[in-house]
């Protein structure tokens, strides 16, 4: 996930994701989504976040570090004219900074100055200066990649030649923004699900009256989840796979009510048939995908139920702090799913 700005925010007690999403001007989602391998419902003092802030912050962390200007100094890099100095590098000119000045005037710096007829050790930059790696300028040699124009991946003026990868390179910037959607939609349909899963539950336990509307949202996730697969999988499958997921959220329903209404014998064999469902995916998944063909896609569906089973269970018994904390593992484990499916669907 792209983003300009981003800010590390070190966890303060009293902190929590919907206290951040205001704070920064983001979403909880977007918090979601920017820190992989994180659990951010269970955030803890001291652990440290990236943060992307939203349209309208204008606080720490914005802006440009240093100080620009004449005679300024500035950590890191002081730019400007006239004596400045600063670490790391300072740009002007008559500046010395270490490790890299940049300027006019004979200046010079490690590891590398920027200017005229400077040097420096690794990479100069200027008129007639070599170094090591990759010079910017006219005719200059350089390695990694030096960046004229007329070459490939050269910017500049005169005949620059650099190596290895010299930029841009659209195919791989398609890829690469590719690879970033696929995973932010499987996140994003995957969470929508389980947090519409909880929705549902909450007014289906409390005969709200606005139990259908949020039951057919709920069913709109099957969709959600199915149109992330489908660019991979035969049409066929994926009307198999839309169908077993509308199954799953419909046997739900009918395990909450049978819990609700006490009658164990119709819960346990709609468990059984839950169970069955799941099984059932994994092998579709399998067949269509060798990455899926293993355990790991069973054992990721079968936790996904655990879970829903055991939220389920803690708020009928009225065990509402229990039910909180598995909602944070439910939602903890369908991140880890999602990264799971995504990874498969490129693989293969």
């Amino acid at each position: 996930m792209y983003c300009q700005n981003r800010i590390v925010h070190t966890i303060q007690s009293g902190d929590s994701l919907y206290k951040l999403s205001r704070q920064y001007k983001t979403t909880v989602t977007e918090l979601i989504l920017g820190n992989p391998g994180v659990n951010p419902y269970n955030l803890q003092v001291g652990m440290e976040l990236m943060v992307c802030p939203g349209a309208g912050y204008d606080g720490p962390g914005m802006g440009n570090t240093g100080n620009m200007g004449s005679g300024n100094p500035g950590m890191p890099g002081s730019m400007g004219s006239g004596s400045n100095t600063g670490i790391p590098g300072n740009m002007g000119s008559g500046n010395p900074g270490m490790p890299g000045n940049m300027g006019n005037g004979s200046n010079a710096g490690m590891p590398g100055n920027m200017g005229g007829s400077n040097s420096g050790m690794p990479g100069n930059m200027g008129g007639s200066n070599s170094g090591m790696p990759g010079n910017m300028g006219g005719s200059n040699p350089g390695m990694p990649g030096n960046m004229g124009s007329g070459n490939a991946g050269n910017m500049g003026g005169g005949n620059n030649t650099g190596m290895p990868g010299n930029p841009v390179d659209d195919n791989a910037v398609n890829m690469c923004r590719g690879v970033m959607e696929l995973d932010q939609n499987m996140r994003l349909a995957w969470l929508s699900h389980v947090y519409w899963a909880r929705m549902y539950r909450m007014s289906a336990l409390s005969d709200s009256p606005d139990q259908q509307e949020v039951e057919e949202r709920l069913l709109e996730t099957a969709d959600e989840i199915t149109n992330v697969f489908a660019d991979f999988l035969s049409s066929n499958a994926t009307r198999q796979l839309r169908n077993l997921l509308t199954e799953h959220i419909e046997i739900a329903g009918e395990i909450i009510h049978a819990l609700k209404a006490g009658n164990m014998e119709n819960y346990d064999g709609l468990i059984k048939e839950w169970y069955s469902n799941a099984n059932q995916i994994a092998n579709l998944l399998g067949a269509q995908n060798p990455y899926f063909s293993g355990r790991e896609t069973r054992n990721m569906l079968l936790k996904h139920l655990d879970l829903e089973r055991e939220g389920i269970e803690h708020q009928v018994n009225g065990e509402y702090s229990q039910s909180i904390d598995t909602f944070r593992d439910t939602v903890d484990q369908a991140v880890q799913m999602a990264d799971f499916f995504a990874r498969g669907l490129l693989a293969r």
